[in-house]
């Protein structure tokens, strides 16, 4: 894969959401699920470096701070030579080694969690009228979700960056729209739809969980 005609179709994905970027798009060679998968691995790889990096940080700033916390406790010796032995070993291989693991599935997990994704929008377009392949679909869906995903695994680890990532996610669902117009060859009320219900149904239910938690505590003080 030529890393430069990747960086360009990122980069056309993403500053132009318009439905002649995403036709164009739709229509190159390498438009296929496999392409897809290789553009959400290469993100994941990414995600998997900076959660590493993001807890090397995290453990260089408590190695500073625990020793300070030991002594203020004021433990006998053996306890607090053993306090100073557990934090190495967790602020040190221990962290880093779950880190890695956790990035070794994240390789894995970011396609696999993206393929079913797209496989809801997918199911959802076809049952308003899509008329997609879901392969294309895929690829236009990763073509956009893979930077902005690489993007926001960055910001998170800039203290108050992550505020923005809101914003990002609203963005994507706005070139969601305009990739399942394109590929789908859907009306604009059907394909503002195919990207509107799953977020629909995810409020849905969190407002259930939030009113039956609620109903729950009210009940549990009248007793």
């Amino acid at each position: 894969m030529n890393l430069s005609d990747m960086w360009q179709t990122w980069l056309k994905a993403t500053t132009n959401p318009n439905e002649a970027t995403y036709e164009e798009l739709r229509h190159r060679p390498d438009a296929n699920i496999t392409t897809a998968i290789v553009y959400m691995a290469i993100y994941g790889v990414v995600a998997a470096v900076v959660s590493v990096l993001s807890s090397l940080l995290f453990a260089g700033a408590m190695s500073a701070w625990m020793p300070n916390m030991i002594q203020q406790m004021n433990l006998p010796p053996a306890e607090t030579a053993q306090a100073e032995q557990l934090m190495r070993l967790l602020m040190g291989g221990g962290m880093l080694g779950m880190a890695g693991f956790a990035g070794l599935i994240n390789i894995v997990t970011v396609p696999l969690f993206f393929l079913i994704g797209v496989g809801i929008y997918y199911l959802i377009a076809k049952v308003l009228g899509g008329v997609g392949d879901f392969g294309r679909y895929a690829y236009l869906n990763a073509a956009f979700s893979a930077p902005l995903g690489i993007l926001t695994a960055l910001l998170n680890i800039v203290p108050l960056a992550g505020c923005i990532t809101p914003f990002i996610s609203i963005y994507s669902l706005v070139l969601l729209y305009f990739a399942t117009k394109t590929e789908h060859q859907l009306s604009s009320g059907r394909a503002i739809w195919v990207v509107l219900i799953p977020v629909l149904v995810v409020l849905t239910l969190m407002l259930c969980v939030i009113f039956g938690a609620i109903g729950l505590i009210m009940s549990l003080q009248s007793q």
